[in-house]
C-alpha cells in the first residue's frame, strides 16, 4: 500500500466518523427546536386562557397565579430534562465513533506499518562495516544466509540514495559472486568500472568476475584488464597468480610459465594452486610436442560437416530471432574451453556448416588435439557461448578422426531449464 493510498483511506474513514458522529445530533436538535417550540406556544396559550377566566369570573386572581407558577415550573423542568437527556444522548455517537476510529486506525496501521523492517534495515546498516570487512577479506564462503539477507539489504539501501557509489556496487558484486549469481556479479561490477574506472580494486574484481567464466572470450578479457594491471603494478603477486591461471585456462603456454616463474617459489609445495598450474603446464608441452604432428594432420582439416535439425517437438519453440551456436569439447577431460565455435544467425532449418580446426578459439587447443568431442548444437537469443534457461539443445559425442572431416546430424531436441 502506498502512502497515497493510506492517505485517501484514513481521511476517507474519518470522514465517515465526523458524519455518523454528526448526523444523529443535527436530526435531534432539529426535532427539540421543533418540540420546544411548540411547548412554548402551549404555554403562551394556557396563560391567555387564565387570563380571561380570571376576567370572567371563573377563578381568582390567586388560583391564576398559582397555575401560571406550576406552568413556569413545568417548563422549568422540561428544560432541564431534555438537556439532562441531549448530554446523555450525545455519550453514544461519542464512544461509537471513537471506539470506531480507534479500531480503524489500529487495523490500518498494523496492515501497513513496515516497523519489522525498519528494525532489519537498522540492524542491517550497523553491521554492514563487519560484514563489508569480511566480504573484503575473502571470507565471504563463511556468511550465513542471515548475513547475506543483511549485507544485501543494507547495500541496495546505500546504493538507493547513493546510486554513484562505485564502493557499494563493487561490493554487490562480490557478495553476488560469493553465492554463485555470476551475471548479476558482472552486471553490479561492471556498473562499478563506469564509475571508476581507474580504480586498482575495482578493476581486480572485475578480472575475478570475468574469471568466473569457461567461455574463451570471457578469459581473453579478463586477461586484458589483468595484462594492464601486472604492468602498472609488477610486484604484485597476486595479480601475477592470476595472470597465470588465466593463462593456464586459455592454453597460453608462454604465459602460464612466465607468471607462474614469479610466484612459484612463494607458494607452499603442496599449495593446490600450485599443482594444479604444475600439472597444466605439464599438459599443455604436451600438447605442444605434438603439435608438429597435428600441424601435418591440420593440412587437410580435421573437424566435422554437421547438419543440424530441430525436433517436431520443439519446432513451436523456435524463437523469432536468435543464433544458432554450435561447438565442441573434449569429452574425456573436465575442460570445458571449447576447442571449435560456429555462431550464425538463426534461419531456416535443416543448417548444414562445418566446424574443424579452422574454429579453434586458440592455437593450442583444436579439435586435432582430442581424441573424442562432445558436440553442442545450442539456440539462443544471445550469442554467448555459455548455455541459459531457455535455451533449445543437442548434444552428441564422437570420436575425432585426425585429418579428417567427418559427415554428422545432430538434432536439437530438449529445452534447458
Amino acid at each position: 500500500m502506498s502512502w497515497t493510498e493510506f492517505g485517501l483511506i484514513t481521511s476517507g474513514l474519518i470522514t465517515l466518523v465526523l458524519l455518523l458522529v454528526a448526523f444523529p445530533w443535527l436530526r435531534r436538535r432539529e426535532v427539540r427546536q421543533r418540540d420546544v417550540l411548540s411547548n412554548i406556544e402551549i404555554v403562551r396559550q394556557r396563560l391567555t386562557e387564565l387570563e380571561r377566566e380570571v376576567s370572567e369570573g371563573l377563578i381568582s386572581e390567586a388560583d391564576r397565579q398559582k397555575a401560571s407558577d406550576e406552568l413556569k415550573l413545568a417548563m422549568v423542568d422540561e428544560a432541564g430534562s431534555e438537556a439532562t437527556v441531549k448530554k446523555q444522548s450525545a455519550l453514544l455517537p461519542l464512544l461509537t465513533g471513537a471506539v470506531l476510529a480507534i479500531s480503524t486506525g489500529t487495523i490500518v496501521y498494523g496492515s501497513v506499518n513496515h516497523l519489522q523492517q525498519v528494525r532489519q534495515a537498522e540492524a542491517a546498516i550497523e553491521s554492514l562495516p563487519a560484514l563489508s570487512d569480511k566480504l573484503a577479506s575473502g571470507d565471504a564462503g563463511n556468511f550465513t544466509a542471515q548475513d547475506i539477507a543483511s549485507l544485501t539489504y543494507a547495500i541496495r539501501q546505500r546504493l538507493r540514495s547513493e546510486p554513484e557509489d562505485a564502493t557499494g556496487w563493487m561490493f554487490l558484486g562480490r557478495l553476488w559472486m560469493s553465492v554463485g549469481e555470476d551475471e548479476q556479479a558482472l552486471q553490479s561490477i561492471q556498473r562499478a568500472m563506469s564509475l571508476k574506472p581507474g580504480d586498482m580494486t575495482i578493476r581486480i574484481t572485475y578480472a575475478q568476475a570475468l574469471m568466473v567464466s569457461e567461455d574463451a572470450g570471457t578469459l581473453t578479457a579478463a586477461r586484458r584488464v589483468l595484462q594492464s594491471l601486472t604492468e602498472e603494478n609488477p610486484e604484485n603477486d597476486n595479480l601475477s597468480l592470476m595472470m597465470a591461471v588465466v593463462s593456464a585456462r586459455l592454453g597460453d603456454l608462454a604465459g602460464t610459465e612466465r607468471y607462474f616463474a614469479l610466484i612459484r617459489d612463494k607458494l607452499p609445495p603442496q599449495h593446490e594452486t600450485r599443482l594444479a598450474l604444475e600439472e597444466r603446464i605439464a599438459g599443455l608441452k604436451k600438447q605442444q610436442q605434438a603439435v608438429p604432428v597435428a600441424a601435418e594432420q591440420m593440412t587437410a582439416k580435421t573437424g566435422f560437416d554437421i547438419t543440424v535439425t530441430i525436433a517436431d517437438e520443439i519446432k513451436d519453440k523456435l524463437p523469432d530471432d536468435g543464433y544458432l551456436i554450435v561447438y565442441a569439447q573434449d569429452a574425456l577431460s573436465e575442460n570445458r574451453m571449447q576447442a571449435a565455435v560456429v555462431k550464425m544467425q538463426l534461419q531456416n532449418f535443416p543448417v548444414s556448416l562445418s566446424l574443424s580446426t579452422d574454429n579453434a578459439m586458440v592455437p593450442t587447443f583444436t579439435l586435432a588435439s582430442l581424441q573424442q568431442v562432445k558436440l553442442t548444437a545450442r539456440i539462443s537469443t544471445g550469442d554467448d557461448v555459455m548455455p541459459a534457461a531457455g535455451d533449445l539443445s543437442g548434444v552428441l559425442t564422437v570420436p575425432v578422426s585426425p585429418g579428417e572431416v567427418l559427415p554428422l546430424p545432430i538434432q536439437i531436441n530438449k529445452e534447458l531449464q
